[in-house]
């Protein structure tokens, strides 16, 4: 009856901020945020390599060569030197796959609006929505040089929005927590 009691507004409300500052910098500054992600992305890529030519050098026993784990670490680390001299190769890689799990995400929820969902205004929201991520899909598909653009300024306003709302949340979970019963707050 008194689980918001428990919460802590001060941690939900930081999120938000977080959020929210995080969203309008991708929002303002969506060539920076595609840098940030393309810089990550090389970062995460030598990371996993070396830890694959580190495992294929140390490895022992039977089973896969460890000089094959270790082939494989290698090219990973060839990628990630392309990833850094070709950012381009990283931006148009993501604008394709991120199309084609739209497509796929959205046919599914076609598929799903379809046969399972049964309540008319439902229905009709999730297959307008899945129409509309497959369209997206599509084009990210066909035109993969903006697609990491477009997804950034999507992420910026849809982390602008969770922060203002988590924001909002926590102020409002500080006044509630102020009508919890002192027996209750003695007991934790």
């Amino acid at each position: 009856m008194y689980e918001y009691c428990d919460l802590k507004w001060g941690s939900i409300t930081a999120s938000g901020l977080l959020a929210l500052l995080i969203g309008v910098a991708a929002f303002l500054f969506p060539r920076h945020a595609i840098g940030l992600i393309v810089t990550f992305t090389v970062v995460v890529i030598l990371v996993l390599a070396g830890t694959l030519i580190a495992e294929g050098l140390f490895m022992e026993g039977r089973g896969m060569s460890k000089w094959v784990i270790a082939g494989i670490g290698m090219v990973g680390i060839l990628l990630a030197l392309v990833a850094l001299m070709h950012p381009q190769w990283i931006i148009v890689t993501a604008g394709v796959l991120i199309g084609i799990c739209l497509i796929v995400f959205g046919c599914l929820m076609i598929l799903a609006a379809a046969t399972i969902m049964f309540d008319f205004f439902v229905r009709n929201i999730v297959a307008f929505s899945s129409f509309f991520a497959v369209m997206l899909g599509a084009y990210f598909v066909v035109v993969p040089e903006n697609s990491l653009y477009i997804f950034t300024l999507t992420v910026g306003t849809f982390l602008i929005l969770y922060g203002v709302v988590r924001m909002v949340y926590g102020i409002r979970l500080r006044e509630w927590q102020k009508t919890c019963p002192v027996s209750y707050r003695q007991q934790r």
